[in-house]
Formats: C-alpha cells, sequence, structure tokens
C-alpha cells in the first residue's frame, strides 16, 4: 500500500506539473518567437528549414535553439524538485496558521493581565504602612508611644491618663508575640520533633543531585522532601516562568528562586533514582516557611495546590493563614527498615 500511495503522489505531481509547465512554456515560446508547440503546422515549418540548410546567425535563434534543446530536462527537472517537497507540512502550515494566530492572541491576553496584577502587589506592599506587616514580626510598638507623650507633655492631667493607658497598650504585642511563632516555642518542639511524632523515619541534611534539602521522612508509603525557607522579610510569590526562567519571590529589594521550584526541581530529580522496593514510595514536598512572611499567600493556595506542593509556617513564619507545620502533617506508618536503608542509600 506504501508503495501505491508514492507511486500515486508522484503520477499525480507530474500530471499538474506537466499541465502548468506546458501552459507557460507555450506562452513563453510565443511572446519571444512566434512559435506554438502545440501546432503540428510549427514543427513541419522548423524541419522544412532545417533540411533546407537553415544557419543560425542571431543570438535570438540561439536563444530558440537553447530554449527547445532545454525543455524536457527543464521539465524533468523541475518534476524532481516537486516531488522532494514534503506537501502536506505546507498544506498543514497554512491552513493552521489562522488557528494559532488566534490561539497566540488569546493566550497573550491573559498573561498581559497578570502581570500588572503581580506589579500592583508589589507597589502596594511598598506603599502601604508597617503596621499593616504585623504578621512580619518587625513593627515596634515602642514608635507609637513617644507620640503621645510629645503632644500631651504640658498637661499634667492628660499625663495620668496616659500612664494609666499605657499599660493597656503594653500587653498587646505581649500577647501578639507567642501567636506569630505559633506554640512552637513554648512547647520546645523542633522541626525533626514534629516530623518523627508523626511517624515519619528521618533522614536529615540530604543531597539530591548534589543539592541541599534539610529534611526527608520517610513513611510505608511515601517520602516526605521538606525545604526550610529561613529568608527573613516579607515576600511577594511567583510560581510562573517568565522567559524559560525559574519562576521567583520579590522582596523590597531583592529576588530569589521560588522555593517551591527548589523543592519540585528535587522531586523530579529523585524520583527516577528509586529502585527496588522504594520505587511505589510517592514523593510529596513541602515547603518550611520558618522566618519571613508571604504577602501574598491567600493567592497562591490555588496555585500551590496544583503543584501539589505543601507550603507551611513555622516559629516566626507567616502569615497566620497558612497551616502550622505540625497542622499540615498527619499521622503515617513508618517505613520498614529495607526500604529505608534503600533510601537512605539514594540520599546519603
Amino acid at each position: 500500500m506504501k508503495i501505491i500511495s508514492v507511486l500515486s503522489r508522484i503520477m499525480f505531481i507530474a500530471l499538474v506539473w506537466t499541465i502548468g509547465y506546458a501552459f507557460w512554456f507555450q506562452k513563453l515560446l510565443i511572446s519571444c518567437w512566434g512559435f506554438d508547440p502545440l501546432q503540428w503546422r510549427h514543427w513541419i515549418y522548423i524541419w522544412e528549414q532545417w533540411k533546407s540548410g537553415w544557419v543560425i546567425r542571431t543570438p535570438r535563434e540561439w536563444c530558440f535553439i537553447i530554449a527547445m534543446f532545454s525543455m524536457i530536462p527543464m521539465w524533468f527537472v523541475g518534476w524532481t524538485i516537486l516531488c522532494s517537497i514534503s506537501w502536506m507540512s505546507w498544506f498543514k502550515a497554512i491552513l493552521m496558521f489562522p488557528i494559532k494566530l488566534l490561539r497566540s492572541k488569546v493566550k497573550n491576553r491573559p498573561s498581559a493581565a497578570k502581570r500588572p496584577k503581580v506589579t500592583k502587589k508589589k507597589s502596594y506592599k511598598q506603599t502601604r504602612p508597617p503596621a499593616v506587616r504585623a504578621a512580619s514580626g518587625k513593627v515596634k510598638p515602642i514608635d507609637k508611644a513617644p507620640e503621645p507623650e510629645k503632644e500631651h507633655k504640658p498637661e499634667p492631667h492628660r499625663e495620668k491618663k496616659q500612664s494609666h493607658a499605657a499599660p493597656k497598650a503594653e500587653p498587646a504585642p505581649k500577647k501578639e508575640a507567642p501567636r506569630t511563632s505559633s506554640a512552637s516555642p513554648a512547647s520546645g518542639e523542633t522541626i525533626p520533633e514534629i516530623i518523627r511524632s508523626a511517624g515519619y523515619r528521618l533522614i536529615e541534611n540530604v543531597k539530591v543531585n548534589g543539592k541541599p534539602v534539610d529534611f526527608a521522612g520517610i513513611a510505608s508509603d511515601h517520602i516526605l522532601l521538606c525545604l526550610v525557607d529561613s529568608e527573613p522579610g516579607d515576600w511577594l510569590a511567583d510560581e510562573e516562568r517568565f522567559n524559560d526562567e525559574e519562576p521567583l519571590w520579590f522582596s523590597e529589594s531583592n529576588h530569589r528562586i521560588s522555593p517551591v521550584r527548589v523543592i519540585l526541581n528535587a522531586r523530579d530529580a529523585l524520583m527516577p533514582q528509586l529502585s527496588g522496593s522504594a520505587r511505589s514510595l510517592d514523593v510529596r514536598p513541602m515547603v518550611i516557611v520558618k522566618q519571613g512572611t508571604i504577602i501574598n499567600a491567600e493567592d497562591m493556595f490555588d496555585v500551590w495546590e496544583g503543584l501539589r506542593v505543601d507550603v507551611c509556617r513555622f516559629d516566626d513564619g507567616g502569615p497566620e493563614e497558612i497551616h502550622h507545620l505540625r497542622d499540615s502533617i498527619r499521622h503515617v506508618d513508618g517505613s520498614d527498615d529495607g526500604v529505608y536503608r534503600e533510601v537512605s542509600d539514594i540520599l546519603g
């Protein structure tokens, strides 16, 4: 069947090319020399002239002879070139061009709409008052105290009121401090203790393809890869690639590669290395925000869920909308010794 299709394609191209070539070659000979190759009497006239001793003298007559002798070779060369062209790919490209153009315009519209949104959030972060960012733990409650003292110094009665009001203002930051740090400082729990208490067999300071990962918890059916993010400050998270570059997180004066992307790359590098009984284990990435605050965390929950990565907080990490590490880890069944040794050899 393949030979028949190839031969039918060659013959079809030859038919179309012969019709077109004969038409335009006839027009050329008639316009330049008045000779019609499809008229039999014109061929008889040339044959009689040749027998009577026709001598070629002028350049015009030489061009006519050259055109006549090159008629068949030119037809064959054109036929060969046309048979070597992949016409189906050309037809597909021409037919699909309007559809591809419309798709590119549709794709560009959402991306154009998203960039201003991110810029807007960043500019809002730069211009808003520091009191809004109380979750970052950087606001000092003493800043507001000098203002009322300067304003009410000349009035003694108001000084007394202020002295009574001051103790009421002081307990507020004291109550907020335990909330931002969660219950971890009070309970004295550390990240490894929380992970071990959930039933994981823990491996600390592992490396995946030469890149460090803080913890790897091994359960009976999965591996928990944990990356601790200890960068302080307020961060604007963005998990979208731009110009084939890694996604970035932005602060007021700096930017860095997204920790979410770092742990996802570690997961993708580890999964092909699992072998034996460890090959059936699922690899679940987790980012633990320990210091900084993600100011657009509420907008990123759906994105992180789509990437299948858990983002939680610990110690001074925020905001409070992100689940604490203890609430993010569920109790699991620990792995057996054989699987633990296999994973330890890979990560060690």
